[in-house]
C-alpha cells in the first residue's frame, strides 16, 4: 500500500514534469496519500506526503503545474504534510502571504492588514503586531485557528500564534523592511516560476499541444443551488448564491502581486458587487474572459466590506450561465401602435433607436412611434428605421377635447325662473355604471328657491361594501344590509321626479347611474332635463382653478357638513344651485333652459373640458402634414396645462391621419368601463381603430379601486371587441409601451417618483408597459377565444401598418424661403461693393473668387440666406444696434462684400482707398494683411489700406461647396 502511494506520487510528478533532479530530492520517500474526487462539486482533493516543508518556491511551482494539468477537469485542491515539520523564520515569511490568502473567511481589508506585519518567530509561537486592541482581540479570537488551519494545509505544525498591540514605530519600521524585502524575494520566485511555466508554454505551443480558455468559464465547483434574488441579501451570510448580469468588471494586481477581480452584478432586483481573489494564472485567464453583458451564477458569503462598509459577495466559485433574451417566436408577428420613447416628457425612459433595435431583432416589420403630444423622437426614429430595415410610423398620443361641453342635457324651452328642480346625489359603490351599483340616494325638489320635497333612502348592494367605498362616503354595511332594493328606490325616485328638471354636480356620472338603473329595470326610456352645475360653474368663473364641490362651497360660504354622504352633497349643492342660477340670469341673461348650451362654444370652452387621450398616426405624406399642424396647434393656440386639440380641429385636419381610441384615459374604454354599451358604441364612432391593452397594463385601475377584478377587466376588454365588430372597426392590442424591457420599470418608476405629487401616476402603483412580443401578448389575451387573441394582437395591427404609406419625417432637400430675384440681388450686391473698393476693373484675383463663390452659393439655392442675412444686419445698423458676425462665415468674400462679415479672405495685400491700386501677397510670406508695414500707394502716394486674412472658401462651404450656410450674428441690445 506504502509503495502504491510512493508510485502515485511519483506518476504525478511526472504529469506535472517535476522530475528534474532539482525537484525529485523534495519528494524523496514521499506519497500521494490521498485523492478525494468530489463529482457532484467538480473538485479534486489531493493529499501529498513529503519528508519536509517545502521550499516556497517548489510549493508555488507544484500548485501552479497542478492547477495548468488538472483545471480543465477540475478545481484543484492540493494539501501537504512534513515528516519532518522543521521550520525557520524565513520559512514562516516567505510562506506568510499565500497562509493568509488561503484562511476561510478572512475580509479583503485583513488580509492586507496581516499581510501588512510579518510574524515574529519565538520557538513555536508566533508573534504579530496590531496597531488596535479591538483589532487584536478579533483576529486572536476568530482567525487565530484559521491561520493555523491555513499553515498546516502547507505542511507545518500547529503553533501558537498570539496578536499584540505595539506602538513602537522602530518595531513596524522594521519589520516593513523585513517585509518589503521578502515582497522582493517571493516576487523574484514567482518570476522564476512564471519564466518555468513560460518556457513549459512554449514547449507545448511547438507540440500543437497548447490550451486556450475558451469557456464556459467554471471557477470552484459547479453551482448548483438555486439563486436567491439579490433585494432578498439584506445582511451577512455565510453562503449565498446569485446570478445576473455583469455591468462592470476590473482585475487588478495587488502590491502582493496577486490579483483580484471586483465585478457588479444585478439581476434587475438588486445589484452586488463581488470580489474575488485569483489562484493562478488558469484562473486569470478564466477572469479575464468575464466581459460587461455576460451572464454568472455566484457562491460564496456576503459579508460587509471594511473599505466600503458595503455588503459585497466574496465569490468562491463563478460560473458561465447561459441567458438568452427574450425571442418572439410566434409564426406571424404583430405591430406595436402605441410606444413612448424619452422624448414623452418625464414619463418614458428608453430612445427609440433601442425600440426600434429589438423590434426588428423580433422580425417585427414596423413599429409606430407615439409621444405624448410631440414629435421630436422623429429624427432618430427615421435613422433608426433605415439602419435596422423596419418601417417606422409617425404618430403622437394625443390630449383630445370637445369643442364644448354641455352645461344642460336634454335640454327644452322651459323658464328657468318658473321651473320646478329636482337636486339630487347618488353614492356608488364604485365608478362603473355597468360593474358597480348605488347605495344611496337623496334628492331635495325646489321652487321658487324654496324646499318643497325631500327624498333620502339606502340601497342594499347584496355585497360587503369595500374599504374604499366606506372611508371615502362614510356609509357602513350595517346602513345599507337591511336597508330596500336599489329596484324599488329607483321607482319611488322615477315618480319623485314627475317632469321637474334634475340638477346635479358633475350630472353625466349621476345621471350614468340612474339612466343605467332604468334600463335594467325597464322603469323609462325617457330622458330628464338636467343642469351639470359642475359645468355651469366652470362656464361662470373660467378662472377658478377648481370647480369641485367642496371647492365652490368654501368660496361661497356653504355649509358642507360631510362630503361624499347623498343627503349633505345634495344640501350643499342646492345652495350652489340658486347661487349659480341668479348669477347665469343676472350676468349670461339667461331666461330658458335652452339659453344655457348657447354659452358653451366659445374659444376658451377647450380649457374647461377634461381632456381625454387619443393615437393619432400619419398614413402618408398628406398626414405627415397634417400631424405637425396638429402638434403646432396643440402647442400655440390650445394650450392649457397641456397641448389639446379640439374634436373640431382633428377633424378639419383628418385627412391623412389614422385616428385610434388611445389608453384607458380614451373616452372609448372610459364608457366601456364606467358607462351603457350604446354609450360606448357612440364614443367609438370617431375612431377609426379601437385600441386594448394586456390587463397588466391596466393594473392601477383595479389597485384603485376603480375596476373591482381582472374578471371585470377582461369583461370590459371583451366589450370593445364586440363594439368593433358591430362598427366594423378593428380591434388591435397596444402595450402603451414606456421602456424595453420589464426589469427597466425601476428606471420609470425613479423618474416619475422625482416628481412628487405633481404627477397624478405617483398616486398608483406603475403598471407593467415594457416592449411585449407577439408570445407575450397572445398570452396576455388568452382569456379571449384563440381566433379573438389573433386578430387583434396580429391581424389587425399588420392590416393597420400595411395600409401606411413610408414617409420621410425629415426631407433631404433644403427648403429654403422663396424671395422673387435674390440670385440676382445677391450678384449685384457682391460686384457693387467689389468695384467700390478695388476699381471697375476688378483683380484678377477677386474676379476669380467672386465666381466660384457665386457658382457654389447661387448653385445650391443658399442665395437667398445670403440676401436675409444682408437685409438682417442693414436693417439693425440702420435701427442703431451694432451686428457682429461669428465663426466661418468670415471666410466668404461674398459675405464680406455684401457687408455680412468684416473679415476679408483675400490673401494679405494692399489696397489704395484713393486710386484703388492694390497688391496682392501670394507666396504664403505674409499670413495677414494686418500684419504688413505701412506703406504708401505707389501710384497716388496715399497710405495703403491693409487688408486680407488669406482663408480659403471651403472653411464655410466645404470642399464640394455644398455645405448648407451656418452665418452665425451677433447683435448688441439697449
Amino acid at each position: 500500500m506504502e509503495q502504491d502511494a510512493k508510485q502515485r506520487l511519483l506518476v504525478l510528478l511526472q504529469q506535472l514534469k517535476l522530475t528534474d533532479d532539482s525537484y525529485l530530492p523534495f519528494f524523496e520517500e514521499g506519497e500521494l496519500t490521498r485523492l478525494t474526487i468530489h463529482k457532484g462539486q467538480r473538485l479534486w482533493r489531493f493529499a501529498i506526503t513529503v519528508p519536509n516543508i517545502l521550499p516556497y518556491s517548489v510549493y508555488e511551482l507544484i500548485q501552479l503545474r497542478m492547477h495548468e494539468t488538472f483545471s480543465h477537469i477540475a478545481n484543484i485542491h492540493v494539501t501537504f504534510e512534513a515528516r519532518n515539520q522543521a521550520y525557520t523564520t524565513e520559512l514562516i515569511h516567505q510562506y506568510w502571504q499565500t497562509v493568509v490568502a488561503n484562511t476561510a473567511g478572512i475580509t479583503s481589508f485583513l488580509q492586507e492588514r496581516l499581510v501588512m506585519h510579518l510574524p515574529k518567530v519565538e520557538g513555536n509561537k508566533l508573534m504579530i503586531t496590531c496597531r488596535e486592541e479591538a483589532e487584536c482581540v478579533m483576529l486572536q479570537k476568530k482567525y487565530e485557528p484559521l491561520l493555523n488551519d491555513s499553515f498546516a494545509m502547507c505542511g507545518f505544525p500547529r503553533m501558537k500564534i498570539d496578536f499584540m498591540v505595539s506602538d513602537d514605530t522602530t518595531d513596524i519600521e522594521a519589520l516593513e523592511q523585513e517585509r518589503l524585502a521578502l515582497e522582493q524575494e517571493r516576487q523574484a520566485l514567482e518570476e522564476e516560476a512564471s519564466a518555468r511555466i513560460a518556457k513549459h508554454l512554449d514547449e507545448r505551443k511547438q507540440h500543437s499541444e497548447e490550451e486556450t480558455f475558451t469557456g464556459p468559464i467554471q471557477i470552484g465547483r459547479p453551482i448548483k443551488d438555486e439563486p436567491t434574488p439579490m433585494d432578498l441579501i439584506i445582511e451577512d451570510e455565510k453562503w449565498v448564491t446569485i446570478e445576473g448580469a455583469v455591468f462592470d468588471i476590473e482585475l487588478r494586481e495587488l502590491r502582493s502581486g496577486k490579483k483580484i477581480l471586483q465585478m457588479k452584478m444585478t439581476d434587475y432586483t438588486n445589484s452586488f458587487l463581488v470580489k474575488k481573489f485569483t489562484n493562478g494564472a488558469e484562473e486569470d485567464a478564466m477572469l479575464a474572459s468575464i466581459k460587461k453583458g455576460m451572464w454568472v451564477k455566484v457562491a460564496g458569503p456576503a459579508i460587509t466590506d471594511d473599505y466600503s462598509h458595503e455588503l459585497v459577495i466574496m465569490a468562491r466559485a463563478i460560473m458561465e450561465v447561459a441567458h438568452e433574451p427574450r425571442q418572439d417566436t410566434a409564426p406571424h408577428k404583430r405591430v406595436e401602435l402605441h410606444l413612448h420613447t424619452q422624448m414623452s416628457q418625464m414619463d418614458a425612459v428608453t430612445p427609440v433607436g433601442d425600440l426600434v433595435a429589438q423590434a426588428a431583432k423580433w422580425g417585427h416589420n414596423a413599429i409606430a412611434v407615439t409621444d405624448h403630444a410631440v414629435v421630436q423622437a422623429f429624427p432618430d426614429a427615421y435613422a433608426a428605421g433605415k439602419k435596422n430595415g423596419i418601417k417606422v410610423i409617425y404618430g403622437l398620443e394625443a390630449n383630445l377635447v370637445d369643442d364644448g361641453v354641455q352645461i344642460v342635457y336634454n335640454e327644452t324651452h322651459r323658464l328657468v325662473e318658473e321651473d320646478t328642480y329636482v337636486v339630487f346625489d347618488v353614492e356608488t359603490t364604485g365608478l362603473s355604471s355597468t360593474y358597480d351599483t348605488i347605495i344611496e340616494l337623496a334628492a331635495i325638489k325646489i321652487k321658487d328657491g324654496e324646499e318643497i320635497g325631500r327624498f333620502e333612502r339606502f340601497c342594499n348592494p347584496h355585497h360587503p361594501l369595500s374599504a374604499i367605498t366606506t372611508e371615502l362616503t362614510g356609509i357602513t354595511d350595517a346602513m345599507v344590509q337591511n336597508a330596500p332594493e336599489v329596484e324599488d328606490v329607483i321607482r319611488e325616485f322615477h315618480t319623485f321626479i314627475g317632469d321637474a328638471v334634475t340638477v346635479a354636480h358633475n350630472a353625466s356620472f349621476d345621471m350614468g347611474f340612474l339612466y343605467a338603473a332604468y334600463r335594467k329595470y325597464d322603469i323609462a326610456t325617457t330622458k330628464h332635463p338636467t343642469i351639470d352645475t359642475l359645468e355651469l360653474s366652470r362656464m361662470l368663473y373660467p378662472t377658478l382653478k377648481s370647480h369641485r364641490l367642496n371647492t365652490l362651497c368654501k368660496r361661497f360660504n356653504i355649509e358642507l357638513t360631510q362630503h361624499h354622504r347623498a343627503i349633505y352633497d345634495t344640501e350643499a349643492t342646492v345652495q350652489l344651485f340658486l347661487h349659480l342660477i341668479n348669477d347665469a340670469m343676472k350676468e349670461k341673461e339667461i331666461r330658458y333652459l335652452d339659453d344655457f348650451n348657447e354659452h358653451i362654444v366659445s374659444s376658451e370652452a377647450y380649457k374647461r373640458a377634461r381632456p381625454s387621450h387619443c393615437t393619432i398616426l400619419a398614413q402618408n405624406e398628406v398626414g405627415l402634414k397634417n400631424l405637425f399642424k396638429l402638434v403646432s396647434i396643440a402647442h400655440t393656440e390650445t394650450f392649457y396645462r397641456v397641448p389639446r386639440l379640439r374634436r373640431s380641429t382633428i377633424e378639419k385636419f383628418r385627412e391623412g391621419l389614422i385616428i385610434g381610441s388611445g389608453c384607458d384615459k380614451g373616452e372609448v374604454f372610459e364608457a366601456a368601463m364606467q358607462r351603457s354599451l350604446e354609450e360606448a358604441e357612440d364614443a367609438a364612432k370617431f375612431y377609426d381603430y379601437l385600441e386594448v391593452h394586456p390587463p397588466a397594463v391596466y393594473s392601477q385601475l383595479i389597485d384603485g379601486g376603480i375596476v373591482h377584478s381582472y374578471d371585470n377587466l377582461h369583461d370590459i376588454i371583451r366589450k370593445i371587441v364586440r363594439i368593433g365588430k358591430k362598427l366594423d372597426k378593428p380591434v388591435v392590442a397596444t402595450g402603451n409601451v414606456h421602456y424595453l424591457n420589464e426589469e427597466d420599470a425601476k428606471y420609470r418608476q425613479i423618474l416619475v417618483g422625482s416628481q412628487g405629487g405633481a404627477n397624478p401616476l405617483n398616486r398608483q402603483k406603475l403598471p407593467q408597459v415594457h416592449f411585449r412580443t407577439t408570445n407575450e401578448m397572445l398570452e396576455a389575451f388568452d382569456f379571449l377565444t384563440p381566433t379573438d387573441a389573433e386578430a387583434i394582437v396580429v391581424t389587425n395591427t399588420q392590416k393597420i401598418a400595411d395600409s401606411i404609406e413610408e414617409v420621410k419625417p425629415i426631407k433631404d432637400d433644403l427648403y429654403t424661403p422663396k424671395i422673387e430675384g435674390s440670385d440676382e440681388e445677391v450678384t449685384k450686391l457682391t460686384y457693387e461693393m467689389a468695384r467700390a473698393i478695388y476699381g471697375e476693373i476688378l483683380p484678377d484675383i477677386v474676379t476669380a473668387r467672386i465666381e466660384k463663390e457665386l457658382k457654389s452659393i447661387l448653385g445650391h439655392g443658399f442665395g437667398v440666406i445670403y440676401l436675409i442675412s444682408a437685409k438682417l444686419v442693414k436693417k439693425s445698423l440702420a435701427d442703431g444696434y451694432l451686428v457682429g458676425s461669428r465663426g466661418s462665415v468670415g471666410s466668404s468674400l461674398v459675405a464680406t462684400f455684401m457687408e455680412i462679415t468684416e473679415v476679408n479672405p483675400l490673401p494679405p495685400h494692399y489696397i489704395c482707398p484713393n486710386c484703388q491700386h492694390s497688391y496682392f501677397f501670394t507666396d504664403g510670406s505674409v499670413s495677414s494683411g494686418y500684419d504688413l508695414p505701412n506703406k504708401d500707394c505707389e501710384k497716388c502716394g496715399t497710405p495703403y489700406k491693409k487688408d486680407g486674412q488669406d482663408i480659403p472658401f471651403e472653411t464655410f462651404l466645404g470642399f464640394k461647396g455644398d455645405k448648407v450656410p451656418d452665418i452665425d450674428l451677433s447683435a448688441t441690445r439697449c
